[in-house]
């Protein structure tokens, strides 16, 4: 019998301990998702298109970017502020005689509450205008 109140001391001082030094639960943060995901580049319009989540494109309005042209010489770097791409960006890609990677890096997005939103980079190919095609050398 004495053993057996031992016991029951000993366990209604270790649970006592325990419940003294217990914590504070952590607090939970809640993070709102973004409804942008990625940027597109449109070469027909020659601007970079915002994609929703869901895989629509949206009217949001890029605040910046980096657009980096490499050709087989050198690589180029332009900043950007828009959707659309500058005349400075037009010009040196028109001037490009053959296929070029182009990337956008460091894009900045506005979303529907007016935050910034970063989305990842866009790499594409930039082909000119076939201003010389089918004048070939022809061999008869």
């Amino acid at each position: 019998m004495k053993f057996f109140s031992i016991i029951i001391i000993l366990f209604f001082t270790f649970c006592g301990t325990n419940g003294l030094s217990a914590q504070e639960p952590a607090t939970i943060k809640v993070r709102k998702e973004s409804n942008l995901s990625k940027a597109e580049f449109d070469n027909t319009e020659r601007k970079l298109m915002v994609v929703d989540r869901f895989g629509n494109l949206k009217e949001n309005k890029i605040a910046s970017y980096k657009l980096y042209v490499k050709t087989k010489r050198e690589t180029k770097e332009f900043e950007g502020y828009g959707n659309s791409l500058s005349a400075e960006m037009i010009k040196y890609l028109n001037k490009q005689s053959s296929a070029t990677k182009i990337f956008f890096t460091e894009i900045s997005a506005v979303d529907d509450d007016g935050h910034l939103v970063k989305l990842p980079d866009v790499i594409n190919t930039w082909f000119p205008d076939c201003s010389n095609c089918g004048k070939g050398d022809k061999r008869r």
